[in-house]
């Protein structure tokens, strides 16, 4: 695993840190790029850097899968004669408003566009205004660029953010979210790869075979993907096991995948059967503890192969998504572990919510136009072949 780690570590750090990957490894023209990824310690947020104006400052923003565009705190320091605002008349303001429902009407004919802007973190608002500029990609030896609607949101808006963050990258299918906008200037299928760590993760408007490989794409399994009112997208759950047996629960559930929350999340009702099934599962192995906040179930034990796995079967019994290890437990410290998924009240809109802890360490491949999504754990050997296939 170290090895892998180091391996991933020196190829995403060795580029600018916008990565172009083009396709004239395979027929010729740009595909898409590849945003490195980490995750804020003190947060659980990844963080993704990218390169924005024609002063090739990097820009650090948040990674947000539900984010229906790019924003940015545009009085932060970043110089840029090539940006400029968006007309309430343009077809990029149209674009907008077909994606973003709170679009102001003062986004008319002679006035800018303006929107507001939302901080999903803690969830306020604000006013902010289209805007374009040059989005660079490349290696220093081969520099592209790209024109990229965003919006200059108010500092007020980074509230909650990770330190350093100056905004947010909206990942989602809206219009003008960064893997809609890159699929339209390249004429390609809407594609989103996806892969959190600690510190090598990454972003692509690829697919996966295109970033890691056939092997790599071919290991994935595939299930439905649709998507919340507000964006986000959501996989459907048949049942959940702890350790092989199946909980009570009444009805097919949705998980909704989530950047900004760092550990899974059940709704209050449903929490309640799974943590006394967890319990009672974990018992002959491990020591229930006092729990430490925010987690509801901490334990003491010698080994974390002690703990029951959780699997999630998806369309049917026989797709399912395992949660184990490093994915399902935190280490607080003085021997106790504590179940990286946690009470997520009562007045849930999605009964689950996946967090980063739980889909660290998964490679997720988005096919936006077929709305499925594929998921397989990272392997040494995909990563081997993104490596050698960049450089």
């Amino acid at each position: 695993m170290a090895s892998s780690t180091s391996c991933l570590n020196l190829f995403v750090f060795s580029f600018l840190s916008v990565l172009l990957i083009t396709k004239s490894h395979i027929s010729g023209s740009v595909n898409g790029v590849v945003f490195p990824v980490t995750r804020d310690l003190s947060t659980g947020q990844y963080v993704a850097e990218i390169r924005l104006g024609d002063s090739y400052e990097p820009v650090n923003l948040v990674v947000d899968l539900s984010g229906t565009l790019l924003w940015f705190d545009c009085s932060s320091g970043l110089i840029s004669t090539s940006r400029s605002l968006i007309s309430g008349s343009s077809s990029g303001c149209l674009k907008a408003k077909a994606g973003n429902e709170r679009v102001s009407s003062r986004g008319d004919q002679n006035g800018d566009c303006d929107l507001l802007v939302r901080n999903g973190v803690v969830g306020i608002t604000a006013r902010g205004e289209l805007a374009t500029d040059v989005l660079s990609y490349g290696s220093v030896a081969s520099q592209g660029t790209v024109d990229l609607l965003f919006a200059c949101a108010p500092p007020l808006l980074l509230r909650g953010l990770a330190s350093g963050a100056q905004g947010v990258m909206g990942l989602s299918k809206a219009q003008i979210s960064l893997p809609s906008q890159l699929a339209a200037e390249t004429n390609e299928p809407r594609r989103l790869t996806v892969y959190l760590s600690p510190s090598n993760g990454l972003v692509s408007t690829r697919s996966v075979e295109d970033v890691l490989g056939a092997a790599a794409a071919r290991s994935l399994v595939y299930t439905p993907l649709s998507t919340t009112s507000s964006g986000g997208y959501l996989i459907n759950v048949k049942s959940i096991r702890v350790n092989g047996f199946m909980l009570a629960v009444n009805g097919t559930l949705s998980a909704e995948l989530s950047t900004l929350v760092p550990y899974t999340t059940m709704e209050s009702s449903l929490y309640a059967v799974f943590a006394d099934a967890y319990v009672k599962a974990a018992a002959s192995n491990a020591n229930s503890v006092a729990p430490v906040a925010p987690f509801g179930l901490c334990f003491t034990s010698t080994s974390s192969s002690d703990f029951p796995a959780v699997d999630l079967a998806l369309q049917s019994e026989m797709v399912r998504w395992r949660i184990q290890g490093e994915n399902l437990l935190v280490d607080v410290g003085g021997g106790v572990q504590c179940l990286g998924i946690v009470d997520g009240g009562s007045n849930r809109v999605s009964p689950i919510i996946m967090g980063g802890l739980q889909l660290e360490g998964f490679v997720l491949d988005f096919d936006l136009g077929n709305s499925v999504m594929g998921f397989g754990e990272r392997t040494r050997s995909s990563l081997d072949s993104f490596r050698q296939e960049a450089l």
